[in-house]
C-alpha cells in the first residue's frame, strides 16, 4: 500500500510539471501573436511613410537641378511629419532599380519586445520597409492618382476612354475596365486590375507596364502651403475645420470683405423736368440740365422721360436715390458719387459714372437700360440684380481699388434674360489682356453669384476673388486671373463658356458642369501672384464632383479632391488645355457613357516639380 501510495504521488507531480509546460507555451503563444500584430501595423505604418518620402524626395531632386542633399532633406522631412526621428530615414540618391534611374528611401524603426520578453532576452527588433520613385524613365508623373483604397477606385465602362500620355496612372484601390474602355498610358499602378469585356490597357513605350502594388498612390499635395493657405481661405469663410491638420487649417486672415451703408441724406429732391423748381431750374438749358463741378447733396434726383442731365467732373454726389424716366440719360463726370437706396434702372435709360468711388445702396437694371462706371473702388451694400435683355452693369476697377458686394450669404449678383454684368468695362478680363494687367484688384461678395442662360459675366483680375456663397454660371464668363475663394459650389448646368488664364478656385463645395457648358481654363504656370502655379482647383468636399451631357471641357493644371469622386458621363470630355499638364488627385474616377479624359506629357507637378516622378519599387 504504501509503494502504490508513492506512485500515485509520483504521477500527480507529473500532470502538474506538464500543466505547468502547457501554460508557458500557451502564454509564449500569445505573446508572440501580440507582438507579430504591434510589428505589422508598424510595418504598414513604414511602408506609408516610405513611399511618400520617396516621391517627396523625387520632387526636390527635379525641381533642386538634382540637388541629391535637397532630396535627402526633403525624404527625411517627410519621416519627421510623419512622427519618425530623421534618423530612421536611409536615402540614396540617384540608384538603379529595375532599370531606372530613381531615389530609393528605406524607414527603419525599432519595436520594443513587451509581451514576449519572458521568452527571449531580445529588448527589440527593427521593421525596415524600402519605396523607390523614379527619376523620368519608368512611368512619368501620375496624371491620375486615386487615393481610395476601400472601392474600385478607377472604374470604367461604356466605351470610356483615358488616355495619359507621357504619364502614369496611380490608385491604391482596382482599375476596373468593363464594356470596351480603354486606358493609354505609360505605367499602371494599382492595388489590383481587372480588365474585360472588350477593355484594354496600354502602356507606351514599355509593353504590359503594369505595376501591382498596395498604397501606390500617396497624397503629395496636402502639405502644400499655397494649397493649405487657400483651404484655410474656404474655413475661415465657411466657419469650418480641416480634421486632417491638427490645427484645423484656420490659421489664416480672412478675405471676405464687408460693404458700408451709406446714410440717408434727408436733403431736398432734385426734380429735373420741364418745369423745374427753383434750385435747379439755373443748370436747365431745354431738355438738358449741365451741372457745373463741386460738391452735392441731394435728397432724390428725379429725371423727367426725355430730360439728359450732365454733372461736370470733379464732382462729389451724396444722394438718397435716383429715379430716371423712359429715354432719359444721366453723366457724371470724375468724382465720388455715392447712392444710398438702390438705383433702380428700366425702361431703356442710361447713366454713366467717370472715374472715382462709386458706392450704392443697391443696383436694380431692367428694360435694356445701361450702367456704366469708369476706375475706381465699387461699394454696393446689397445686391446687383441685372435682368432683361441687352440690360448692362459694367464697372472698371483698377490697381489697388476694390470690388465689395453685399447679400449676407443671399445673392450677391444675380444676372439673366441676355444681360451683361461685368468688372472689366474696358476689355474682356486679364484672361486676354484687358486692361487691369499692371496689378491687382480685390474682389468679394459676401453671398452667391448666379447667372442665366443667354447672359454674361465678366471678372477683373485680382489676387484674391471671394464669393461666400454659390458660383453658378449657367450662361457665359469670362475669368480674370486670380485666385477663386468660394464659400460653396462652382457650376453651370444650362451650357455657355467659360474661359480663363491664370486661375485657381479654391472650394468648400463641388463642382459641377453639365448641359453643354464649353470651359477653358488654365492655372497659372508660373509663379506670379495671380492663382496658385500649377493647381487649377482644389476642394475637401466629399460631394460628387459631376462632368456629363456633352461638355467639352479644357484644363490645365492639377485638380485636388481627394475625399470626392470625380464622374464623367454621357459623352462628357475632359482634356489638357494645349500642350500644359492636366492631373488629378482625388478619391475615385468613375468614367462612362462615351466619356473621354486625355493629357499631354506632364513635364511639371505643383510648383514645377515632378518631370518623370513615379513609383517604381
Amino acid at each position: 500500500m504504501r509503494w502504490f501510495r508513492r506512485l500515485l504521488a509520483a504521477e500527480s507531480g507529473s500532470i502538474i510539471v506538464l500543466a505547468a509546460f502547457a501554460l508557458t507555451a500557451v502564454m509564449g503563444m500569445s505573446a508572440f501573436a501580440i507582438e507579430l500584430g504591434t510589428g505589422y501595423a508598424t510595418k504598414v505604418r513604414n511602408q506609408r511613410v516610405a513611399d511618400m518620402a520617396a516621391l517627396g524626395a523625387a520632387l526636390a531632386y527635379q525641381s533642386s537641378s538634382q540637388s541629391a542633399s535637397a532630396a535627402t532633406q526633403v525624404a527625411k522631412d517627410i519621416v519627421v511629419a510623419n512622427g519618425l526621428a530623421s534618423s530612421a530615414a536611409t536615402v540614396t540618391v540617384p540608384v538603379t532599380v529595375n532599370g531606372s534611374s530613381a531615389v530609393q528611401v528605406q524607414v527603419t524603426t525599432s519595436v520594443p519586445v513587451k509581451m514576449a520578453s519572458l521568452l527571449t532576452n531580445a529588448a527589440s527588433y527593427d521593421v525596415t520597409n524600402s519605396a523607390s520613385a523614379s527619376l523620368g524613365s519608368a512611368g512619368g508623373a501620375g496624371c491620375v492618382t486615386a487615393l481610395s483604397s476601400s472601392k474600385t477606385a478607377i472604374d470604367m465602362g461604356g466605351g470610356a476612354s483615358l488616355t495619359a500620355t507621357g504619364c502614369s496612372v496611380v490608385t491604391n484601390g482596382t482599375l476596373s475596365l468593363t464594356g470596351g474602355a480603354q486606358v493609354t498610358t505609360t505605367q499602371v499602378v494599382a492595388n489590383a486590375t481587372s480588365v474585360g469585356g472588350g477593355a484594354s490597357i496600354t502602356t507606351t513605350p514599355t509593353a504590359n507596364n503594369i505595376v501591382t502594388k498596395s498604397n501606390g498612390a500617396s497624397d503629395t499635395i496636402k502639405n502644400q502651403s499655397a494649397v493649405m493657405t487657400a483651404l484655410c481661405y474656404v474655413n475661415k469663410l465657411n466657419g469650418t475645420s480641416d480634421g486632417d491638420y491638427s490645427d484645423g487649417n484656420t490659421n489664416c486672415t480672412d478675405q471676405k470683405a464687408t460693404p458700408l451703408t451709406v446714410s440717408s441724406t434727408g436733403a431736398l429732391n432734385w426734380d429735373m423736368n420741364y418745369s423745374p423748381a427753383s434750385n435747379v431750374a439755373a443748370y436747365r438749358s431745354g431738355s438738358t440740365y449741365v451741372v457745373p463741378a463741386g460738391n452735392y447733396t441731394i435728397g432724390t434726383l428725379n429725371i423727367a422721360g426725355g430730360i439728359t442731365v450732365t454733372f461736370t467732373g470733379p464732382t462729389t454726389i451724396l444722394v438718397d436715390n435716383i429715379t430716371l424716366g423712359g429715354g432719359s440719360s444721366l453723366t457724371i463726370g470724375d468724382g465720388t458719387v455715392k447712392v444710398a437706396q438702390t438705383l433702380t434702372l428700366t425702361g431703356g435709360v442710361s447713366v454713366t459714372m467717370g472715374n472715382g468711388y462709386h458706392s450704392f445702396g443697391g443696383i436694380s437694371i431692367g428694360g435694356g437700360s445701361h450702367l456704366y462706371t469708369g476706375t475706381g473702388s465699387l461699394n454696393v451694400t446689397n445686391d446687383i440684380d441685372v435682368a432683361g435683355g441687352g440690360s448692362e452693369a459694367k464697372f472698371a476697377p483698377s490697381t489697388g481699388e476694390t470690388v465689395v458686394i453685399g447679400a449676407n450669404k443671399g445673392t450677391s449678383i444675380s444676372i439673366s434674360g441676355g444681360s451683361v454684368v461685368s468688372f472689366d468695362r474696358y476689355g474682356t478680363g486679364a484672361a486676354t489682356g484687358g486692361t487691369e494687367s499692371a496689378g491687382p484688384v480685390g474682389f468679394s461678395a459676401t453671398g452667391s453669384i448666379k447667372s442665366s442662360g443667354g447672359s454674361t459675366i465678366v471678372f477683373n483680375k485680382s489676387a484674391v476673388h471671394v464669393i461666400a456663397g454659390d458660383l453658378d454660371l449657367n450662361g457665359s464668363s469670362v475669368l480674370g486671373s486670380g485666385q477663386y475663394i468660394i464659400g460653396g459650389d462652382l457650376s453651370n448646368n444650362t451650357g455657355g463658356t467659360m474661359t480663363g488664364v491664370d486661375v485657381s478656385f479654391a472650394l468648400g463645395g463641388s463642382f459641377t458642369l453639365t448641359g453643354g457648358t464649353s470651359l477653358d481654363v488654365a492655372a497659372p504656370s508660373s509663379s506670379g501672384g495671380y492663382g496658385i502655379q500649377d493647381v487649377l482647383l482644389v476642394t475637401k468636399t466629399t460631394s460628387t464632383v459631376s462632368l456629363g451631357g456633352g461638355t467639352t471641357d479644357k484644363y490645365s493644371g492639377l485638380v485636388y479632391a481627394p475625399k470626392a469622386e470625380i464622374k464623367l458621363t454621357g459623352g462628357a470630355s475632359l482634356s489638357s488645355n494645349g500642350s500644359q499638364c492636366l492631373m488629378m488627385v482625388v478619391d475615385s474616377v468613375t468614367i462612362s457613357g462615351g466619356a473621354a479624359f486625355s493629357t499631354n506629357n506632364c513635364a511639371s507637378q505643383v510648383n514645377g516639380a515632378g518631370k518623370g516622378v513615379a513609383l517604381i519599387q
